[in-house]
Parts: structure tokens; C-alpha cells; sequence
């Protein structure tokens, strides 16, 4: 027995307002017959979310145009959660409310073109799939124009709009348990650019494993290298992939891709795992001493972000056993490749009070044995804001690649990826120019690194009071090659231990080698000539040298 009570009047120009109760809900209904106008609104103090009511509200209050025009009405809604909330609340998991994550945020909005595509809970999240509109601009009056250009690329009239319709229509973003998670015009920035630097760090990637990636957009970057044998995807929410199979088809179609299949799920190449990805690694790759599986070249996570805590994912980046099961599982010449979220902004303080998730992580990944750790980004992942990535190289010397020319790099991508059927370009957003860019860490990740309470050593270090460059020796490649190579009568074998008797320091196609000198902070922090495991300083510093010295 439901209990509705409701009161309605009329008032000048033949507007009319209802409103009512309905058990602990109230709603209200405004006409304004001249201009063609309705709103209404509900509150509720239930359990229940209203969003889920969006498809059924619209259906019972769009009414036919009384003149049996084809006129289509426009509907535009938004919700709000209502009350007080307390984001340091520990008796809260916001987890178990996704409407006060992203979601929230982006249906709070009263865009047009909003359309809930599915709302489901599997037996791991709550997935949500919605298409909008303009979802990141925030400019006056930009809601109206974005419409505007979406009506014209539906017409036919010779507009740019109409030639080019796949600009200006709705987003499609994905949501896991509230938090955004990708979108219809992020996909492949942010796809490409997680995938394609380690990828082509490694000299020759055959077997690749990838943590999560449920939309299967990662797997499709994969599966355009042709030197991939084997990709191993181990995603716990097997409801989620047959979500986005059906829901989110651009991200997991290779029917373009030469040589691969309609859905990519479907590759011959991929084993798409349904299991705990951290038990089977720890399971797999736990003891070094007796793997139970094939190293990979390659690893991947796409997981949710590191400082955005989530349940089934938060031992992920919390368990040194799970890292070092990583670390294990990989080659020796082996590439890690992580998102890390939110690019840092110049007066953020530092991960370890920001972020303490990713802090831990990083921490945890460094003491696995990784070898170098470097962070790169991404501005255009449609996130709302530039994207960081963080590659980890379990071998010292693989790193070489990962600073290579721009002509270089492009060499390498057009020799691995596989062409298209379409004749269209594989890749969208990166490139050997782009690729390069993301050698040298910006300025801002510097600072933030050196407000860390324990003081690193370099951010000490007075880079521009010393001449670096004077006690600099460059090696060419071939050179260095050759004395790697230890032939016998060439005496390259001396100038090797030469070399390694000094603080060298080998980054890309050009080695240098820091003479001892005097003791400083320089010489006296240069264990066995490499860069400090994790530094962005260091990286920026010695990264510029080399750049002014070729």
C-alpha cells in the first residue's frame, strides 16, 4: 500500500504546479503551457538511487506533440545527492555510494543528449555506462553550442557538422563503482599511450600480460605489434568484459587490424584469464626459484588508479609479495608499465600525504628490484586532466631505448605495428615525436618529488653550479657496443673496465662518463655509475646534458 498525497494550483498564463508525497519522497511538477516547458522534480530519503528511475520518469512524462508533428522533445536532467557529507568520514566507504564519485559529478550536470546506457551490479562493482554530451566543458553557454552542433552533424545540409558527424556526437563513459574509468574520446589517447612506450622500450615484446583492462582497449593496443606471440589478460570481473562487449564496442573491436579477428577477445594470440590477478601471480610467479608459468616481456596494469581506494583492488598496490611476483614474472630484459592517475600540479604536496597509495606503491615496485623507474604523461586522456604513466625497467641497460631520437622511434613503430584493412592510420595519438617528449619529466614533478620530508640527495645538489658538461666524454654507440662485446686484441675489454672503474652513466644512444674528480654529491651518490632507481631530478638534469651535447 502505497500512500501519495498531492496538492495542485494554477496561477497566471495557465502555468500549473503540483506536488506530493509519496511514502518518504516528495516531488513537484511545473508547467509553463506558452512556452512548452515542464519540469519535475523528486526527493527521495530512500536507499534506492534515483538515477535508475531517469529511463522510466522520461517515458511517462515525454507526451506526444499534440500537432502530430514529428517534433522531438528535449529533455535535459540532472541529479544531486542532497545532505551533508563528510569526505574524512572513516564510518563511510564513498565506495559503496558511486554517486558521490565521478558519476555523481557528471550527472549533476543539466546537459543535453544524457542517456543512462546501463546500470548494472556484477558480483565484484557496480558498472555504469553512460552517454553524454560535452561532459568536461564548463564554459559559460558551451552546453548550448555543443547542442547545437550535435543537431547540425545529424542533418544533411553541407555543414562541416554533417560531413564530419563523428566529432560532435555523444561520449560514452564507463564508470566502476563511481570512478570514471574511460571514455569514447579518451580511449585512445589514453590506450595508446600506456601501451605503445613499453611496448617499444622492449627490443622484442612476444609475451605480454596485462592486469585488468576489462574494456579490452588494452588488448587491442597490444595486439598491434606484430612481434607478440602471446598476451595473457587476467581480469577478475568476467561480467564486466561481456558489459563492455556489448555496450563499448569501439574499445574492443580488431576487426581493422590485419590479421586479427572482429572482437579482439577473440584473438588467437590472447588468453583472456577470468581470476584473481594477484593470487595467480603471487601463485605463478611468487618464488623465483620455481616458476610455475613462462616469463613475460611485457606487463601491464590497468587497474584503477592507485589513490583512488577500491576493494578489489587496493592489495594490488599494497603487497610486496604481489610486486616482487611481478618483478618475477618478468624477463630479465622485462618493461612494467603502470598508470598513476592525476598528473601532479607544481604546489601539490608531496605523494606520501597527496597520494599515500601511489607512495606505497612506488616504494614497494623500487624495493622489488626494478632497476629504473620513470614517469611520463599524457594530457589528452579526456580524465580532466593530464594523465600520469610510470614504466620500470627490471634491467638497467634496456632503459637505453627509452631515450632514443624521435626518427628512431618512429623507425621502430612503423616496423612493428600492423597495418589496418582500412588503409586508416593505426595509431591515433602517439607517434615518434610524442613518444620522445615523454623522456624528460616536467619541472613541476620535480618539486613536488623534493618536498618528500626525507630530503633526496639531489634536489640538494646545485645542477647549475657545476660544469658537467667539461668533464662529460661521449662514447658512440658502435664504440660502446664493441667494448661490450669484450673481443679479445681490441682492447676494448680495458677501456670497459676503464669505464666502469669511473661514474658513467648511459642514457640513450649517447654514453657519457663523469670522470671521479672530487668528491661530491654527484660522484659520492653514483652507486655503480646508474642513476638513482627512481628520480625525476636526475632524469631531467642528465637528460638535458645529453640532448645539448648530440
Amino acid at each position: 500500500d502505497t500512500s501519495v498525497t498531492t496538492q495542485c494550483y494554477s496561477y497566471e498564463g495557465g502555468k500549473v504546479y503540483c506536488g506530493g508525497f509519496i511514502q518518504d519522497s516528495q516531488f513537484a511538477i511545473h508547467t509553463a503551457p506558452g512556452s512548452g516547458k515542464m519540469t519535475f522534480d523528486i526527493f527521495t530519503c530512500g536507499k534506492s538511487d534515483l538515477i535508475d528511475l531517469v529511463p522510466t520518469v522520461k517515458e511517462l512524462l515525454v507526451l506526444n506533440h499534440l500537432s502530430g508533428d514529428d517534433v522531438k522533445p528535449r529533455i535535459r536532467w540532472s541529479h544531486w545527492l542532497r545532505g551533508f557529507r563528510h569526505e574524512d568520514d572513516a564510518q563511510i566507504d564513498p565506495h559503496l555510494v558511486p554517486l558521490e564519485q565521478d558519476l555523481g559529478d557528471d550527472v549533476s550536470g543539466l546537459s543535453d543528449v544524457k542517456e543512462i546506457v546501463v546500470s548494472r551490479t556484477t558480483s565484484f562493482q557496480r558498472v555504469d555506462i553512460i552517454s553524454m554530451l560535452n561532459r568536461e566543458s564548463h564554459q559559460i553557454g558551451a552546453e548550448e553550442k555543443y547542442y547545437q552542433r550535435y543537431l547540425k552533424s545529424l542533418s544533411r545540409d553541407g555543414s562541416y557538422e554533417s560531413l564530419h558527424p563523428e566529432f560532435f556526437q555523444p561520449d560514452r563513459i564507463l564508470y566502476l563503482d563511481g570512478v570514471l574509468q574511460s571514455t569514447l574520446y579518451g580511449d585512445a589517447p589514453y590506450h595508446e599511450s600506456l601501451v605503445h612506450p613499453a611496448m617499444i622500450a622492449h627490443p622484442n615484446p612476444k609475451r605480454v600480460a596485462i592486469i585488468g583492462g576489462g574494456e579490452g582497449a588494452t588488448l587491442r593496443e597490444v595486439l598491434k605489434h606484430k612481434t607478440v606471440e602471446k598476451v595473457v589478460m587476467v581480469e577478475i570481473d568476467g561480467e564486466l568484459v561481456e558489459l563492455c562487449t556489448e555496450y563499448l564496442p569501439q574499445w574492443n573491436r580488431c576487426d581493422d587490424i590485419q590479421g586479427s579477428t572482429e572482437i579482439c577477445f577473440d584473438d588467437p594470440r590472447a588468453q583472456v584469464d577470468f581470476r584473481d590477478a594477484f593470487a595467480w601471480f603471487i601463485d605463478s610467479f611468487g618464488d623465483k626459484d620455481n616458476l610455475k608459468d613462462e616469463q613475460f616481456d611485457v606487463i601491464i596494469m590497468d587497474a584503477l588508479d592507485p589513490d583512488r581506494f577500491v576493494d578489489i583492488v587496493g592489495s594490488l598496490y599494497k603487497n610486496d609479495l604481489f610486486v616482487q611476483s611481478l618483478f618475477n614474472g618478468l624477463k630479465d630484459d622485462g618493461v612494467f608499465v603502470v598508470q598513476l592517475g592525476e598528473t601532479d600540479y607544481v604546489d601539490d604536496p608531496p605523494y606520501q600525504s597527496m597520494a599515500p597509495d601511489t607512495a606505497l606503491m612506488l616504494d614497494t615496485i623500487k624495493s622489488a628490484g626494478f632497476d629504473s623507474m620513470v614517469n611520463y604523461e599524457n594530457p589528452h586522456c579526456f580524465f580532466g586532466a593530464p594523465w600520469t604513466f610510470m614504466v620500470s625497467f627490471k634491467n638497467y641497460n634496456t632503459r637505453s631505448r627509452w631515450y632514443r631520437s624521435s626518427a628512431e622511434i618512429e623507425i621502430d613503430l612503423h616496423s612493428r605495428i600492423l597495418s589496418t584493412k582500412s588503409g586508416k592510420p593505426p595509431l591515433r595519438y602517439i607517434d615518434g615525436s610524442s613518444m620522445a617528449e615523454q623522456q624528460t619529466p616536467r619541472p613541476a614533478l620535480e618539486r613536488v618529488y623534493c618536498r618528500k620530508s626525507k630530503l633526496p640527495w639531489e634536489c640538494q645538489y646545485d645542477w647549475f653550479g657545476v660544469d658537467l658538461s667539461s668533464r662529460a666524454i661521449h662514447i658512440a654507440p658502435a664504440t660502446w657496443n664493441l667494448m661490450q662485446s669484450n673481443k679479445s686484441g681490441s682492447g676494448m675489454a680495458e677501456l670497459l673496465d676503464l669505464a666502469k672503474s669511473t661514474n658513467f652513466i648511459p642514457l640513450g644512444d649517447q654514453y657519457m662518463i663523469l670522470g671521479t674528480g672530487e668528491d661530491t654529491p654527484l660522484s659520492d651518490n653514483m652507486a655503480d655509475g646508474k642513476v638513482p632507481v627512481y628520480s625525476p631530478i636526475f632524469e631531467r638534469h642528465l637528460r638535458s646534458l645529453i640532448v645539448s651535447k648530440s
